[in-house]
């Protein structure tokens, strides 16, 4: 097959773990604007694959500038897209399909056009919203994938139940955002290393605010505690102004995940993995993130937070706790909790099926959805 990955960002790791797969069987393509708030982690990427840069894009906080870099690159894509015989194209939001869409007009007639598919990995707010934009965009998003989507991914069965099954009829494929064995480099080591001090980390990226601070107030100057931060994003100012503050918070800046995340893990006990569900968009209490499979893999318990898909999942193999980070009080008896029983939950970890965090066949079976 002939893969183009169109997307709207330098891959992060879920989207370089599906490039390097797919190229192993397959030619692949990869299409993406630069986005300054995400790592680069283009040097993971398989020597094989053919990239083309659209260049720099800007936030959504400046949606005219973002706009017009659209609009300019419409030529560009429109010539690679007429140049090039792809038997399929893969997009990652309905920015991307709208610009692939534009591209496409003045395509000559009776040429073959490729299967679509769109990989769902978070819900945008429009999706929740009542607000007249948000109705008209849920209404132009049904049409363009009517029209223009032959294949469905999304990373978590939530996003379909809650939101797709209404419209979507097509074929859909969940694509939880698992490790690969082939990406991991060695084994998990037979023993952890027991800190002196309370490790809490704050992996990833960095786009929550509140939460960061409400763990900062309570173990900012804790001679018990020290909190490691890796990752960069909107809110890294935050972490930085308190790293700078407290000696126990520590920023060590953005990361490498196929590198680096050993490293990280097995230097941390506690992943602190806890959204604010308060909030018109949901999607945080639909989504599965990749924190998940990585601390099942690197033994690592985590807290999140209560009434989430995440919640259900910790909860089912007991791998961490919940709480309402809000609540007095409950930050404190989660990592109380999860100390005490260290010993206990690493047990837990070591029983865990492979398959919980591994997605080696799920990618198979990806590689056989986009073909068929």
């Amino acid at each position: 097959m002939n893969i183009l990955f169109f997307i709207s960002h330098q891959p992060n790791p879920r989207f370089v773990k599906q490039i390097n797969f797919l190229s192993a069987n397959n030619k692949v393509s990869l299409l993406c604007f630069h986005r300054s708030t995400l790592a680069d982690i283009d040097d993971s990427i398989d020597a094989s694959v053919t990239r083309y840069n659209l260049g720099s894009l800007p936030n959504a906080s400046q949606p005219f500038k973002r706009i017009w870099t659209y609009f300019k690159t419409i030529k560009k894509i429109r010539k690679l897209i007429k140049e090039s015989s792809y038997d399929t194209v893969l997009i990652n939001n309905i920015d991307v399909l709208l610009l692939y869409v534009f591209a496409r007009i003045g395509k000559k007639k009776g040429s073959k056009a490729p299967k679509v598919a769109i990989e769902i990995s978070d819900l945008r707010e429009f999706v929740f919203s009542n607000s007249i934009l948000g109705k008209g965009m849920r209404r132009l998003e049904r049409k363009l994938y009517k029209k223009y989507i032959d294949k469905l991914i999304v990373t978590s069965k939530k996003y379909y139940t809650y939101h797709f099954k209404k419209f979507f009829e097509k074929d859909v494929f969940v694509l939880e955002n698992k490790l690969l064995a082939a990406e991991i480099e060695g084994t998990t080591s037979s023993e952890r290393t027991r800190n002196d001090k309370t490790i809490i980390g704050i992996v990833g990226l960095l786009l929550r605010r509140d939460e960061y601070i409400a763990l900062f107030e309570i173990y900012k100057d804790d001679p018990n505690v020290e909190i490691h931060v890796h990752g960069k994003g909107h809110f890294q100012h935050v972490i930085e102004e308190y790293a700078d503050k407290y000696e126990n918070i520590k920023y060590f800046g953005p990361y490498n995940a196929f590198r680096d995340a050993r490293r990280i893990y097995e230097s941390i006990d506690i992943i602190y993995l806890v959204y604010d569900i308060d909030q018109v968009s949901l999607n945080n209490r639909l989504a599965l993130p990749n924190k998940l499979y990585e601390c099942m893999y690197y033994r690592t318990p985590l807290i999140c937070s209560k009434g989430t898909y995440l919640e259900e999942v910790v909860t089912e193999y007991d791998i961490g706790l919940s709480i309402n980070y809000k609540e007095e009080g409950a930050i404190e008896q989660a990592v109380a909790h999860l100390v005490k029983n260290q010993n206990q939950i690493d047990d837990i970890f070591r029983a865990l099926p492979s398959n919980a965090y591994f997605g080696d066949e799920d990618y198979k079976e990806l590689e056989n959805f986009l073909t068929k």
